[in-house]
């Protein structure tokens, strides 16, 4: 929450030398960091060496309830079986998941959003200095 970014080619490399998994909780990250909002594997250059992501479908996606785990199949098939949150929850909404699906897509085709959303950053940092 202090917007800190975590080491991840470290923590990457640590896996690999200690045949770990990597999870990363990208709640913060999902639709901010990297060209295309893909989160912090994608702005470190890391995409497809995570073993776990899970993040969520509201913050910057706007969905606003729900959220998700992504991972090799076996890892996913795991989850829903052992995964108790899983288990007992209730699924998302068809209409959250269409949404999702259509962020997605827009942050896939386009870097605009993410272009401005650097800018409106960057705009309020400012001014927050300028005003002490």
């Amino acid at each position: 929450m202090d917007g800190d970014v975590a080491p991840l080619p470290k923590i990457v490399e640590l896996a690999k030398k200690y045949d770990a998994y990597t999870f990363i909780d990208e709640c913060h990250a999902s639709g901010v960091f990297g060209k295309h909002g893909r989160g912090t594997p994608e702005y470190f250059g890391l995409e497809g060496e995570i073993d776990i992501i899970n993040s969520t479908l509201g913050k910057a996606l706007g969905g606003g309830t729900g959220g998700y785990s992504s991972g090799r199949q076996e890892v996913i098939d795991v989850l829903r079986q052992k995964g108790r949150p899983y288990l007992f929850s209730n699924s998302i909404a068809p209409s959250v998941v269409g949404g999702s699906i259509e962020v997605f897509k827009l942050l896939d085709e386009s870097t605009d959003l993410i272009a401005q959303l650097r800018k409106n950053t960057t705009l309020f940092r400012t001014q927050m200095k300028k005003a002490g």
